[in-house]
């Protein structure tokens, strides 16, 4: 008896109306359309895009840089796009599908740039399996292999204040 009692005050306070919330009329701002889209072509500060079949116009939001939507152009991937309230679309950024060096693991990163700096405070470290190359801050270049192999078309040239062989 006393299980019953409890469940009909837990009914009983579920016969208790809340208020429902109404908009005001006229008072509801239209909100932004978020949606996906391939880049057809980047154009200058904006993109054509391929809307679903349909080639539209879009500008890109000033957040996002013109070589990340370019990227996602090549490699075919969607951009995310918000359309406002006056109807104009913009570009908010691209959906990545492939991993991203520094971020994500893979099998094979390429990396095309005119010129790539990395810049270590102390040192800094390539390898591959058993073969490795250091630099470090206090002026030393250590490698390591199994085999280390040094070639060069003209002269070669080996320069220090002392040189030891084994």
């Amino acid at each position: 008896m006393k299980r019953a009692k409890i469940v009909r005050e837990v009914d009983g306070t579920a016969d208790k109306s809340v208020p429902k919330l109404r908009a005001l009329p006229g008072s509801t701002p239209r909100m932004p359309t978020l949606g996906t889209a391939l880049v057809n072509e980047v154009v200058g500060a904006g993109v054509v895009l391929d809307l679903g079949g349909k080639l539209v116009a879009a500008t890109l939001d000033a957040s996002v840089h013109p070589t990340v939507i370019d990227g996602a152009c090549k490699r075919r991937e969607r951009v995310l796009i918000e359309r406002g309230e006056d109807g104009a679309i913009v570009v908010l950024g691209a959906l990545r599908t492939q991993p991203t060096p520094g971020i994500d693991a893979a099998e094979t990163f390429t990396i095309e740039a005119k010129r790539i700096s990395i810049d270590a405070g102390e040192e800094l470290s390539l390898k591959a399996q058993t073969a490795a190359v250091v630099l470090r801050a206090v002026g030393e270049v250590e490698t390591y292999a199994e085999r280390i192999l040094s070639r060069a078309e003209g002269v070669h040239k080996i320069i220090g204040r002392m040189l030891r062989l084994n």
